[in-house]
């Protein structure tokens, strides 16, 4: 008798458990909501990333003047934040001159984001309808497709050196 009670408290509290685990997976599911498509990536060679090696090499000039400038504004982003931290660290700390670096830098940040929109503008005009919406697919997915290196373009490679393949972003200057 003791015994058989014993069994019935555990099978009704391992029910009751069970229950309000399924309860939060279920509420978890319902109320799930999806984020929008992905933000755009902070340099503009996923547009050519997902097409053919034939098509990457035809845009390449346009891609390396599109890196040589970047390269020109992220140099004064780098700079600029670093000037900004110096600012944060300083055991002098002045509110204007820190206030006057994050203007700098929302600036040279902004100037940056016109670049982007520029070269997007001018790459995609370049696109043809097909090439383009392989870009607008890029855009829709979360995270590279499945068994893909999340640098990797459609056939599986990574980018080649002339579109950032052995790096994105140029190093930062040294103090």
């Amino acid at each position: 008798m003791f015994k058989s009670k014993i069994i019935l408290i555990a099978l009704l509290t391992s029910l009751a458990l069970n229950l309000f685990f399924i309860g939060g997976i279920l509420y978890r599911v319902a109320t799930f909501q999806e984020f929008g498509p992905r933000p755009i990536p902070p340099n503009v060679s996923w547009i050519v990333r997902d097409l053919s090696k034939e098509r990457q090499i035809e845009l390449a000039p346009l891609m390396q003047q599109n890196r040589s400038d970047a390269n020109i504004i992220r140099r004064q982003m780098f700079e600029s934040q670093r000037r900004v931290n110096q600012q944060i660290a300083s055991p002098d700390y002045n509110t204007a001159a820190l206030a006057q670096a994050f203007s700098e830098l929302r600036s040279i940040g902004l100037q940056y984001q016109e670049l982007s929109h520029q070269k997007m503008l001018t790459i995609l005009g370049e696109l043809t309808p097909e090439e383009r919406a392989i870009a607008r697919e890029f855009m829709q997915r979360r995270g590279p497709p499945r068994g893909r290196q999340s640098r990797e373009g459609r056939e599986g490679n990574p980018p080649p050196p002339e579109f950032g393949g052995d790096r994105r972003r140029p190093p930062p200057p040294q103090n």
